[in-house]
């Protein structure tokens, strides 16, 4: 098919020049490696080459970040090592936590959980913080980005997509300490319990049985 192996063509091409080293969004407009964009490139490249090769190197990177204090306890850059300025985006550090999922459990990567535990945990206490009293993340610092469109005016006070995500999140860090339970004594069962009542929450809240609002 014709106009198929047009746009697959076209798909390699823009892989192989945003995946030279790191991943990286347009090398015509910024070399810079985002959250959320390397979740994508990182299927891509699985689904191209079999291999994790440029997203371990994208990960790895993020074990190596030591905050300074630039950025809030627990917190992670969007954009590391390029961006070091004490800016982020909370949304896109649960993007690290799903990829970190997928790299180890659906692309069977070489780096352990325990390599990335410290980052993760801090993450939760980040979250933590935000947690209103039905269990939903509201009001969320810095710069809260959720798409270029009028539903990134929406982000003020308690975001439903955002807590989709981060229920999405719990199922993952479920994962991740169930299968290290006995190294960090941690039960994963109980991420997975608070993930459901997050979902059945803002359901309730947001959904009036035909559109989400």
């Amino acid at each position: 098919d014709n106009d198929l192996n047009l746009i697959y063509d076209a798909s390699v091409k823009s892989f192989i020049q945003n995946a030279l080293d790191l991943y990286t969004d347009c090398p015509s407009r910024e070399r810079a490696g985002w959250l959320c964009d390397s979740y994508f490139t990182a299927r891509t490249e699985y689904f191209l080459t079999g291999k994790t090769t440029v997203e371990q190197n994208f990960l790895e990177n993020y074990t190596m970040f030591y905050n300074t204090g630039e950025y809030e306890e627990g917190m992670i850059p969007m954009c590391y090592p390029s961006d070091f300025n004490g800016q982020f985006i909370p949304q896109w550090s649960m993007w690290f936590i799903i990829e970190l999922h997928e790299y180890i459990y659906e692309r069977n990567g070489k780096l352990p959980f325990s390599k990335f535990e410290k980052t993760v945990s801090g993450l939760l206490k980040y979250y933590e913080k935000y947690e209103n009293e039905d269990g939903l993340l509201e009001k969320l610092s810095n710069w809260n980005f959720v798409e270029w469109s009028k539903a990134n005016q929406l982000t003020n006070g308690v975001n439903y997509p955002t807590n989709f995500l981060y229920s999405k999140v719990l199922d993952c860090v479920a994962d991740f300490y169930n299968d290290n339970k006995t190294y960090y004594g941690i039960d994963g069962s109980n991420y997975s319990i608070k993930a459901k009542a997050i979902r059945k929450i803002a359901i309730e809240q947001s959904f009036d049985g035909k559109f989400f609002h």
